[in-house]
């Protein structure tokens, strides 16, 4: 396995380093798409309906417990990162700690996936599993991670998002409470 692991991140990462039009756009993808999610979370919450706040908060949740997932994963399993095994081309600073699963991977697959779930977020949710996949594979092309590390994450992130859809009725009462302490604004249905 660790075979196809390294031998697939050299595939994406050779062309590192390469075309710095390409090393832009994929660094930006690698580095700025947690910040994204965050903005697009927020907006739900603040602008949408009573089920694409519900959507913003189980996401949240989601992110929480994807990241303690993630945080424990790596109590008990260590992965070096490619530049830490001088493989391949280095293109954003990392620290040299374990690298799987991937963080950011999970960060922004934990939003993507739980937006699924809801039918007033589904299509917000696809584009976004479709921008985590592609700032997913950013990282493999900048060095920081092996491909992996992006598979755990995402099913770290399918997990947490499981566990907290199927849990929501367990948290419904903080949500009403949150949206109760809300400035007396209308809160749509749908």
């Amino acid at each position: 396995m660790e075979e196809f692991n390294v031998a697939t991140f050299l595939l994406i990462n050779q062309y590192a380093g390469k075309n710095s039009l390409l090393d832009a756009a994929l660094i930006g993808f690698a580095e700025a798409m947690p910040y994204i999610f965050i903005l697009i979370i927020a907006y739900l919450w603040f602008v949408g309906c009573i089920n694409k706040k519900q959507s913003s908060f189980n996401s949240g949740l989601s992110v929480l417990l994807g990241m303690l997932t993630s945080y424990v994963i790596s109590l008990f399993y260590y992965h070096s990162r490619p530049f830490v095994e001088n493989l391949g081309t280095q293109l954003v600073e990392h620290a040299p700690d374990s690298s799987f699963p991937s963080d950011h991977t999970t960060f922004i697959f934990s939003i993507s996936v739980m937006l699924l779930f809801n039918k007033s977020t589904r299509v917000i949710g696809t584009i976004l599993c479709f921008l985590s996949f592609i700032s997913g594979l950013s990282r493999v092309f900048v060095g920081v991670h092996f491909p992996l590390d992006i598979f755990g994450a995402i099913l770290v992130a399918i997990f947490s998002s499981v566990v907290v859809f199927n849990l929501q009725h367990k948290t419904s009462f903080i949500l009403q409470y949150l949206v109760q302490k809300m400035p007396n604004k209308p809160i749509k249905q749908d």
